[in-house]
């Protein structure tokens, strides 16, 4: 079997759990959809989840920044703090770690799309980047090819 055509069924059956288990608890389902486009985004294996981890948290840490300003200095238009800290999210990425751009915007939108909800963001982000890791580890698993005996 081909590594999409495996790829295919391992995501389907995993967003298929993933939707009803948030569901039942109460979770951010489409923040772990972000998160696993993160995953494969950033190329997948241990470098896709570092690089979606630490991108995708790092634009939540941005979102609670911004919102944190915007009430404690309520003078000053929240448009400053979206400006600034939308360069700041570009910039870092001189820093490997949080170097995928895209991560960090996904993190910063799945954050405000949440409501400001932190927490559920970020916990949403982790479990699809897991489920990416762990749908991709599968999928590799079922398109090797076998051994004749």
């Amino acid at each position: 079997m081909g590594y999409l055509l495996a790829v295919g069924i391992t995501v389907s059956l995993l967003a298929g759990a993933w939707v009803y288990l948030s569901g039942v608890a109460g979770m951010i389902g489409f923040a772990g959809f972000l998160g696993w486009a993160s995953y494969f985004a950033a190329g997948g294996g241990g470098k896709g989840v570092k690089s979606a981890f630490c991108s995708n948290l790092s634009g939540v840490f941005w979102g609670v920044a911004t919102v944190f300003l915007c009430g404690i200095l309520p003078g000053v238009p929240g448009l400053v703090f979206t400006v600034l800290f939308a360069a700041i999210m570009c910039w870092q990425a001189r820093f490997s770690f949080v170097g995928f751009i895209p991560g960090t915007f996904i993190g910063n939108a799945a954050f405000y799309a949440s409501g400001n909800d932190w927490k559920g963001t970020a916990v949403g982000l982790a479990c699809g980047i897991a489920l990416g890791w762990l749908s991709d580890m599968l999928a590799k698993k079922m398109s090797e090819k076998k051994e004749e005996k």
